[in-house]
């Protein structure tokens, strides 16, 4: 009888991977189709669309000939226009801090083509990278594993990276390093990662709570100490005037409803899920009343995982599904992101894994999608989902506490395999 159950259970199993296999080839097609005119010609085939990249290799061509003109719209627009002359005056400026065009300055040393190739080879080692580190350090099993690469190879928001030629894997490797650097107890390690997501500001705030509630002192005066020398050369990069124009161009994104590459119907957070339904003028107050209890429950399960000794998978999820959440702005590649809590739901389930939760992480990969195709504005659906995943992994660690402190005579329990087998030091 558990033979023909298990039988039955395939049977959806075996079409799902069909289905995944034909959108991941789909979508294949698609990015090498936008992949090859960028490469060829500085730009994507669509009329209305640019490459992301182009503001990249901007900023890595000022850092290097000009970085007092870092942030200078003119300068920048003037370099992207050479690339892709449909560019009108309004174009996405390059939002990163100063040190980041630094450390990607050498592409700009390259013609366009072969700088844009190199962020692709790039990409593809950190993906391969993040995926070879969760099946090896989560224990995953060959089912498992094989849903994970599907899910993976279905995610629009890595497909967008590597047609756009984003830094999203770039924060994936990150975000997945300070992961692990946390759970092996290696505090120097996940105070360079923490503070290096420094980066992309948006996101730093959820392993900053991390290290703080887990108490993860050493690492967090690291990450702070590294924060401070990161925001000290990047005023000498460009200058107080230069900071100045950097921090205008966050402000007019912190302030304004959208532009300068920010559109919020094209993101999957809690901002486009509240500007969708309130205006601009009130949505603030919306955004707020999302983001304070999300911010409170991410301090509470850190600092309750930290006092029961667990290294839950529900609290990697939780985190994760709160960074996506809280940053305001989140677009359809940085989606890639949750490939991690995907490789953690699938660690919590049992072998075979059950066709409906890996058709859940399908469903999410290609969701995004729908902005693109459908003729009228569509609800921001990921959202939602990014939200129950958050709600029902803190409803699961507190059971989990509630579990542990009921039970007499029993260490704390961990639902995942041990952190530190095995493990490459980051």
């Amino acid at each position: 009888m558990p033979g023909l159950i298990i039988f039955a259970a395939q049977g959806p199993a075996k079409r799902l991977k069909a289905v995944a296999l034909g959108l991941g080839l789909a979508l294949t097609a698609l990015t090498i189709r936008h992949w090859s005119s960028t490469f060829t010609y500085g730009y994507p085939p669509c009329s209305d669309c640019v490459a992301d990249f182009a503001q990249f290799y901007a900023g890595a061509k000022l850092i290097w000939q000009d970085p007092s003109n870092l942030y200078s719209y003119a300068h920048q627009v003037a370099i992207q226009k050479a690339l892709d002359p449909r560019i009108a005056d309004s174009t996405q400026p390059f939002a990163y801090p100063p040190f980041m065009a630094l450390i990607i300055m050498p592409l700009g040393w390259l013609p366009f083509p072969w700088s844009f190739a190199s962020m692709t080879l790039i990409n593809a080692g950190l993906l391969w990278l993040v995926l070879r580190l969760l099946i090896r350090k989560l224990d995953l099993n060959q089912n498992q594993t094989e849903w994970l690469l599907l899910a993976t190879f279905c995610n629009f928001g890595v497909h967008h990276v590597f047609l756009q030629g984003q830094t999203s894997i770039i924060v994936l490797a990150c975000l997945t390093a300070f992961m692990f650097a946390v759970l092996d107890s290696r505090q120097v390690a996940a105070g360079w990662w923490g503070a290096f997501l420094l980066f992309k500001p948006q996101l730093v705030a959820v392993p900053m709570i991390v290290l703080a509630f887990r108490r993860l002192w050493k690492a967090l005066f690291l990450a702070g100490a590294m924060t401070v020398a990161l925001c000290a050369l990047s005023v000498l990069l460009v200058g107080l005037a230069g900071i100045t124009e950097y921090f205008q161009l966050l402000k007019f994104y912190a302030t304004s409803e959208s532009g300068f590459g920010s559109y919020p119907e094209r993101m999957h957070n809690l901002r486009a899920l509240v500007q969708y339904y309130i205006p601009f003028s009130h949505a603030h107050y919306g955004w707020l009343a999302f983001v304070i209890p999300i911010a409170a429950l991410t301090m509470w399960i850190n600092a309750l995982d930290r006092g029961l000794g667990q290294t839950s998978a529900y609290l990697w999820i939780a985190n994760f599904a709160a960074a996506m959440l809280l940053t305001p702005h989140l677009y359809p590649h940085d989606l890639a992101l949750v490939i991690v809590p995907s490789a953690f739901m699938l660690r919590l389930c049992p072998a075979p894994v059950p066709w409906f939760v890996a058709a859940l992480l399908i469903l999410v990969g290609v969701l995004p999608v729908a902005s693109y195709v459908a003729p009228v504005r569509t609800p921001p659906l990921i959202p939602v989902i990014l939200l129950l995943a958050h709600v029902a992994s803190v409803w699961q660690i507190r059971k989990l506490a509630n579990s542990s402190s009921s039970s007499s005579g029993i260490g704390a329990r961990s639902d995942l395999p041990n952190p530190s087998a095995n493990a490459p030091r980051a």
